[in-house]
């Protein structure tokens, strides 16, 4: 399957830190192109400090690279990313007014979404 997303992309912005699961890539892509259109990603892998730094919580899904935050800035790719979403199995979903989390760390809650 093709990538749509680069290493730049996904990577910590303070360290380079590249740490995603492929089977997350995996996932991410299909994401991608079940949604039919460009994704933007507003944070990916994450180091422990940047964590910190921007308020993440300790077990983050983005610091074991399962875990994404993609711009979403309207209700029907809202409503799309998240259909989507489910379908392919993630099963931890954030909801916030301007991104949508989704995580697969397994040794976090599973089947949970929740609202920033």
């Amino acid at each position: 399957m093709k990538s749509y997303f680069t290493e730049n992309e996904l990577k910590c912005p303070c360290c380079n830190l590249y740490n995603i699961e492929e089977d997350f890539l995996f996932k991410i892509n299909l994401l991608r192109d079940h949604v039919g259109q460009p994704l933007k990603v507003n944070s990916a892998c994450r180091c422990q400090k940047h964590n910190q730094e921007i308020g993440g919580k300790d077990t983050s899904d983005h610091l074991t690279g399962n875990g994404i935050d993609i711009s979403c800035e309207n209700s029907a790719l809202r409503f799309k990313l998240i259909q989507e979403a489910l379908k392919i199995n993630f099963k931890r979903v954030g909801i916030a007014k301007t991104f949508i989390h989704l995580g697969d760390r397994l040794d976090n809650p599973q089947e949970v979404i929740w609202l920033y």
